[in-house]
């Protein structure tokens, strides 16, 4: 089931266990995750982006694998709050995440502006070790669940 961040949050919301965050984009999905207490973020994995059945296939095995019992899926907006296309396009693939997950698994969308903008910025200093990998998915995922983190703390 898909729910708003103020949206019966502490009803929706397990009291324990991991979350998980996606960034969604149209090439890749950044995916992070949090520690059991919910006190630290950390940047996990990149998923390049084959077909909504295959990313999805993937997620849910990384869900059952981490024993993580909520999702957070970043939602884009313009600084002024107004929706712009990547909006539609993640609130879209919550619903179909939903659908595969079958409607019995928490979602949340939480708006993200600015992660992708903090995670070069965090990468470019040197904040997070990166290899030869130049892509920031999985960074901008932990910052939008590190910020869910402190919004319901």
């Amino acid at each position: 089931m898909i729910f708003n961040i103020s949206d019966q949050l502490n009803q929706a919301l397990p009291a324990k266990g991991r979350l998980m965050a996606l960034d969604v984009g149209t090439k890749r999905i950044g995916v992070a995750l949090c520690d059991e207490s919910r006190f630290l973020a950390t940047p996990k994995l990149i998923i390049n982006r084959l077909s909504n059945q295959q990313d999805f296939e993937k997620i849910a095995k990384f869900i059952a694998e981490n024993q993580v019992v909520a999702v957070i899926i970043g939602r884009p907006l313009n600084m002024d709050g107004s929706a712009i296309p990547m909006t539609e396009f993640c609130e879209r693939f919550a619903q179909n995440f939903d659908t595969f997950l079958g409607e019995k698994f928490p979602i949340f969308l939480f708006e993200e502006r600015l992660s992708s903008f903090e995670a070069r910025e965090i990468n470019a200093s040197g904040g997070i070790s990166r290899k030869k990998d130049k892509f920031i998915d999985d960074i901008a995922a932990s910052i939008i669940l590190q910020h869910f983190l402190d919004d319901i703390t």
